[in-house]
């Protein structure tokens, strides 16, 4: 099943496009998007389609800061109604709060999380998004980007992070990256987040209007009733949370959830998957996204998907894949040096 997001996603599309010697509507229509999405901020598509364009354009371009450019403009306004509801929010915790619970409504493509470690909070960023996995660089950048920018804006620009953390690898130039994230960011790291100090997400927002934010919600609130719940797609995020810990069951899934395994399961099954499928679809996304996007040593990545060991990694890896990590990391840096066009289904 694909995801979907609003045609925002793109806004500005057309314009970076041209300045890094692309043709925009050429891009679209190799990737089979309506010329429409440029105009329209309201049409639904694959976010899949969209996390494609992103990649296929920074590889035609040469341009490695593609998805930060797109981000580098962006307005609160892009995010529709849920802007109007994080706007009313009385502090940046609760924006970011809101923009998990409705997001589905915005980009579903787009996982978000937050989690408190001593003094610092880190903002994790993922993508929920099918095919071609470990090439949603650009993705991840521009949702990166998005955030650090909204979270400045609601903040009167007060708000500053400790550090950005992405774990592909560093791109040649920073100098894009710099002007959108700042001067302190770290590559080949165990996550994708923003690092921020705990007690800055409890900056106010100056403009928020608790009557105004009530109607807000009461009307994103019908809209998200609407939509067909889906406990896979819940699920995928708490086993993307949980996988590093080396915690991750059943039984915890089910507990972050609020419900009963048998609860869990029952429902899961409805949609013809497990806990154990989903976490295995899961650790495959991300097996091949850190071996194909960072120099990790065999151990690392074997503990980040939650393994006692690199043999156990290995037997896993081989199982699903048919060939050892290091023989798949050759064969896919072999394919990436002289691929073509990548495509988008």
């Amino acid at each position: 099943m694909y995801t979907l997001t609003r045609s925002a996603s793109l806004t500005d599309f057309e314009q970076v496009a041209r300045s890094v010697g692309l043709d925009p509507f050429r891009m679209l229509r190799m990737t089979r998007l309506p010329a429409s999405v440029l105009d329209d901020p309201n049409i639904m598509i694959s976010s899949d389609s969209v996390g494609w364009l992103l990649e296929e354009s920074a590889r035609l371009s040469g341009q490695e800061a593609f998805g930060l450019l797109l981000a580098e403009t962006r307005h609160l306004s892009n995010f529709g109604m849920l802007a109007l509801l994080i706007r009313e929010e009385p502090t940046l915790r609760a924006a970011l709060q809101s923009c998990f619970r409705y997001t589905r409504l915005h980009n579903a493509g787009v996982q978000m999380w937050l989690e408190d470690a001593g003094d610092l909070t880190l903002l994790h960023v993922g993508v929920n998004m099918q095919g071609h996995r470990g090439v949603w660089r650009q993705a991840i950048e521009q949702a990166t980007g998005i955030m650090l920018r909204t979270l400045s804006i609601l903040s009167g620009h007060a708000f500053r992070p400790v550090r950005v953390s992405f774990t592909h690898e560093r791109p040649s130039s920073l100098e894009v990256h710099h002007r959108v994230l700042g001067t302190n960011i770290e590559f080949s790291q165990e996550f994708n987040a923003i690092v921020c100090r705990r007690h800055d997400l409890d900056l106010p927002i100056p403009t928020a209007d608790p009557a105004l934010h009530r109607e807000v919600k009461r009307s994103l609130d019908m809209q998200l009733a609407n939509l067909r719940d889906e406990p896979a797609q819940r699920v995928r995020q708490i086993v993307k949370m949980l996988l590093p810990s080396g915690l991750c069951s059943v039984d915890g899934v089910a507990q972050h959830l609020g419900m009963h395994r048998r609860t869990l399961n029952r429902h899961l099954a409805a949609e013809g998957e497990s806990v154990t499928t989903i976490m295995n679809t899961v650790r495959a996304e991300l097996a091949e996204e850190y071996l194909a996007n960072s120099k990790r040593r065999l151990y690392e990545v074997a503990e980040l998907l939650g393994f006692s060991s690199a043999g156990d990694f290995s037997r896993w890896f081989r199982s699903r894949f048919g060939k050892t990590p290091s023989a798949w990391a050759v064969s896919y840096r072999a394919s990436k040096t002289a691929s073509g066009p990548l495509s988008p289904e």
